[in-house]
């Protein structure tokens, strides 16, 4: 498949227009309101959503002391009614780290290499005739195939299909903290061995790149809270050390069949606008293939330096 970001971009002229006008609408109506910023939480096992605030531009720095706070505890956040450009988006994310380079090399925006656009109709059909999203197609963390991954991942909703097109996110912490204590022991001695994907979109000179094996911790130390979590990516998991390859994939897939339970999940029901971003230490999440690619789902995704995993 070869995908041509600068396409997407022309076809999305229109909706540039609109998300300007909006974008200049919704900033006069929050700055003229004094429209407080509040935070709920979504769910019991993680999650929280802010509405009142425009991150696009300067944000109070007791407010932003308050978002990090919040992303800090509830691990993802929902940021709602967000009206950006590429520009705007990028300015967003900033508030929260360094931008980070990507390897979905072909999916990158033209103009904005930081931005992959993440388009349903570029899908590959499987066989049961829904597009097979990007990426990874099960429960996992971002880009374990660099030595220091993603701290976190950002998504903005530019295009929604009419049902569907949700995303699950998991509280790796607690997926952790239900484990047994000798499973703690045991896991916590425990690496993964992690690959590059063979996907289409990455170029063969970023599987160059990007595609020395990398060791990580199966349980991570959060670095900023000291919690221990579970750290994986089932499908760039080469293997586990110390396993053959058939032991390690039936030690991952009882892994993870054990481990990702609703009283430890969110499914998040997307809306234009919504910008969600969330702790790659801690949680995992999956895009659900609950809707029809051709009624067009676009994201706009941005992931943020990290450290090594430890």
């Amino acid at each position: 498949m070869v995908y041509q970001a600068g396409s997407v971009i022309r076809r999305l002229d229109f909706v540039t227009i609109a998300v300007i006008l909006t974008h200049y609408l919704f900033t006069t109506l929050v700055k003229e309101s004094g429209m407080p910023v509040t935070m709920k939480p979504i769910s019991s096992a993680l999650g929280v959503e802010v509405t009142g605030v425009d991150l696009s531009g300067p944000v109070d720095e007791k407010d932003l002391a308050s978002l990090e706070k919040g992303l800090q505890d509830h691990l993802v956040m929902v940021v709602r009614d967000q009206h950006y450009s590429a520009e705007q988006y990028l300015t967003a994310v900033r508030l929260f780290g360094e931008t980070m380079e990507q390897h979905l090399t072909d999916l990158l925006m033209d103009d904005h290499p930081e931005i992959a656009v993440l388009d349903s109709l570029e899908y590959q059909v499987g066989a049961d005739g829904r597009g097979i999203p990007l990426g990874s197609k099960d429960w996992h963390t971002d880009h374990t195939n660099h030595a220091k991954p993603p701290k976190m991942t950002a998504m903005y909703a530019m295009s929604l299909p009419r049902a569907g097109g949700d995303t699950g996110f998991a509280n790796m912490h607690m997926a952790y903290d239900a484990l047994p204590d000798m499973d703690k022991v045991a896991y916590g001695e425990l690496k993964t061995v992690n690959k590059i994907e063979d996907n289409a979109y990455v170029s063969n000179h970023d599987k160059k790149r990007f595609g020395s094996l990398q060791k990580h911790p199966l349980v991570r130390t959060h670095p900023v809270t000291g919690k221990k979590a579970i750290y994986i990516h089932p499908g760039k998991t080469a293997g586990i050390e110390g396993m053959d390859a058939d032991e390690s994939r039936a030690f991952v897939d009882r892994l993870m069949a054990r481990v990702i339970q609703p009283e430890i999940s969110y499914r998040h029901q997307w809306r234009l606008g919504d910008m969600v971003i969330w702790d790659n230490s801690a949680v995992s999440h999956v895009a659900y293939r609950d809707y029809d690619h051709r009624d067009r789902r676009i994201m706009y995704r941005v992931i943020l330096a990290g450290d090594s995993p430890y």
